[in-house]
């Protein structure tokens, strides 16, 4: 890692070891993940620091820019669910439709499908359609994680090699909502529990258009 001093030096892949019943102290958890002696420990201590606020700024500046195909016509999608249906999206064509892009090893993805799971029972009546997409090349895996979450919409297991980069997904859960005309309005990256507020107060305004 350039820009710092050979001993400080952070060892990439190597995880922290911590001593059995050693209460571990923050000056040394640094001079072991950072191959640093204790003398060096504060400039190990303001490295580390340094790297997660650099970490933490560039991960806010990627969920910050803008999704590339807002007010485009959404691609068309055509994949099977975990019953054997077909299902596409241009079918839902005067309906505001919500795509949910996940994973089988995507914890935040169930939350995110829970969240919507409960939306879509709120607001069916009112013209809203919720289709979870896999982009996970693992069949089986994405299977079982779809029979083992318990939500009403289909979950489409067996989606074609070029979904992902298609509805350019950069980072799972990703979810995207479709106004009745097709056309991709919203995005959202990641998934935090307060964001289904959110979701609810953006659906609402499509739904009343």
């Amino acid at each position: 890692m350039r820009g710092f001093p050979a001993s400080i030096r952070v060892a990439s892949g190597i995880a922290c070891p911590v001593t059995p019943n050693v209460e571990p102290t923050v000056e040394s958890t640094l001079s072991t993940c950072l191959l640093v002696s204790p003398v060096d420990a504060p400039r190990a201590q303001f490295a580390a620091l340094a790297l997660v606020a650099f970490a933490a700024l560039a991960g806010a500046a990627m969920a910050a820019e803008p999704y590339p195909l807002t007010g485009k016509p959404a691609p068309d999608l055509v994949a099977r669910g975990i019953s054997g249906e077909n299902v596409r999206i241009s079918e839902h064509r005067g309906e505001v439709v919500v795509v949910s892009f996940w994973s089988g090893s995507c914890n935040t993805c169930r939350n995110q499908l829970e969240a919507l799971d409960r939306i879509a029972k709120t607001y069916k009546s009112a013209g809203l359609v919720v289709i979870g997409v896999n982009l996970d090349e693992n069949t089986a895996r994405a299977e079982k994680f779809a029979r083992a979450q318990s939500v009403d919409f289909p979950l489409l297991v067996s989606t074609p090699r070029n979904t992902g980069r298609d509805f350019e997904v950069d980072r799972l859960p990703m979810v995207v909502f479709l106004d009745r005309a097709g056309v991709l309005r919203v995005a959202h990256r990641e998934f935090k529990s307060r964001d289904e507020e959110t979701y609810v107060r953006e659906l609402r305004t499509l739904l009343d258009e």
